[in-house]
């Protein structure tokens, strides 16, 4: 016979025949067995009544302890004025007030009362009789939630007590919530802090991801990036190509904030993976960059990106347009040059061909490159500035000035243009000025 389970005991098999004398003392024990009672179940214990609300009479109220009704609903104790001193800490729902006290008395219970916030006091009734009126002090009058007639009928009453201790109820309720939304909104700071904290660390790494300051005896070159968040999606990149030829690159992702800038250090970087030949074709590195961006880009966003190659040397700008705002050249003479060659903006259809455009430029010319979050500020009208207003401010600036200069005499014009009103968009600004 296998081994029992544990909590169980090994009986012979029933249909196997077992001869064996019974001995005596096993009659006795089969006896016994058969004259025990069955064990008694445990009786169920009755869940425990709910506590009923306390009411605390203070002086003598004839009439009011008899009411049958209110004993009923209610736990009433009674108190002299003199040990009613300590009701704010015994737990009661109601405190019922007899005005034949006396003004000294009642200014004596009420004190105790007073200084415990409305939430942490029961509610005060105070029982009136005819020709009675204390006078109490008036800090102690705010204390007093009902007052009601000593004469009143039995159900009158016992209306006005349940009607108090509902208040108390709901005021209680309130202030468990306003305690659970308290510790709701300490949480909330907390998160904010830590994602504010965050948001400042990873600022720092896309300021600490822009390109060092170049700059080259034929081209003066300055910049700025200025994000509506603490972090934005507007991008730009200088790769030298050797001592007389460098690629650069200034694109816009669609939208704002962490998502905005987690695609444009993808695309940054795909840029960068491509800018390896020293022969590079602009339109050809568009068309791969632009695929590339596609696999990883989710459905509807897209990007617009300006790529260009200057070849100091020759004094020409090779350059693809990706859907970019249009960038400009302002001659020497004042005469103003739109980069338009190009084709769509990237991340929309995955084979793509691109249009190559190229400029020459000359000694004192200006390459202005931007975003529209410098040209769609807006003035507290709500007028946009406006790539026009932008080409005059670059014509206006003489042609003796550096490029640090210029950029910051243009932000100065779209800044007083905005005249206060808030930036609703990154901005990045490059000029380049030929030498």
């Amino acid at each position: 016979m296998p081994a029992p389970r544990e909590g169980w005991t090994a009986v012979p098999d029933g249909t196997r025949s077992v001869s064996a004398r019974r001995r005596p003392a096993d009659d006795f024990e089969v006896a016994k067995l058969l004259s025990a009672e069955p064990p008694r179940l445990a009786a169920r214990s009755a869940p425990a009544p709910a506590a009923r609300p306390r009411i605390a009479l203070v002086g003598r109220l004839p009439g009011v302890r008899r009411r049958r009704l209110l004993t009923r609903a209610y736990d009433i104790s009674a108190f002299g004025p003199e040990e009613a001193t300590d009701l704010a800490d015994a737990g009661f729902e109601v405190v019922l007030l007899d005005a034949a006290l006396g003004t000294r008395a009642l200014n004596g219970v009420l004190a105790s009362l007073a200084g415990r916030s409305e939430t942490a006091r029961p509610a005060v009734l105070l029982a009136l009789r005819d020709g009675i009126r204390p006078r109490l002090r008036p800090a102690y009058h705010a204390v007093i939630d009902d007052v009601v007639a000593a004469g009143l009928g039995e159900r009158q009453l016992l209306t006005r007590v349940h009607s108090a201790v509902r208040v108390r109820g709901w005021m209680s309720e309130l202030s468990r919530k306003n305690l659970e939304l308290q510790g709701l909104y300490g949480k909330l700071e907390i998160l904010a802090s830590r994602m504010a904290e965050e948001l400042r660390l990873a600022s720092n790494v896309q300021r600490s991801l822009l390109p060092a300051p170049l700059q080259h005896a034929r081209l003066d070159v300055a910049r700025e990036f200025i994000p509506f968040r603490e972090i934005g999606g507007d991008l730009y990149d200088f790769v030298p190509l050797g001592p007389h030829r460098m690629a650069f690159a200034i694109g816009d992702v669609m939208g704002k904030g962490v998502g905005a800038a987690l695609l444009a250090a993808n695309l940054k970087a795909s840029i960068r993976a491509q800018v390896e030949a020293e022969n590079i074709c602009p339109s050809a590195l568009v068309a791969k960059v632009n695929r590339m961006f596609w696999d990883v880009v989710p459905n509807g966003l897209f990007a617009s990106l300006f790529f260009g190659v200057f070849d100091l040397e020759a004094s020409a700008l090779a350059f693809v347009n990706a859907g970019h705002h249009y960038p400009f050249l302002v001659t020497a003479q004042g005469e103003v040059r739109d980069l338009v060659q190009g084709g769509t903006v990237l991340g929309l259809v995955e084979d793509s061909s691109y249009e190559q455009g190229s400029v020459s430029f000359r000694p004192d010319d200006l390459f202005v490159f931007y975003s529209d979050g410098i040209t769609d500020r807006a003035n507290p009208q709500g007028e946009l500035f406006g790539v026009e207003r932008l080409k005059e401010a670059a014509a206006r600036t003489g042609t003796d000035s550096s490029a640090r200069i210029t950029l910051y005499s243009l932000l100065g014009e779209v800044q007083g243009w905005a005249a206060g009103a808030p930036a609703e968009d990154d901005m990045t600004l490059i000029v380049a000025r030929a030498r």
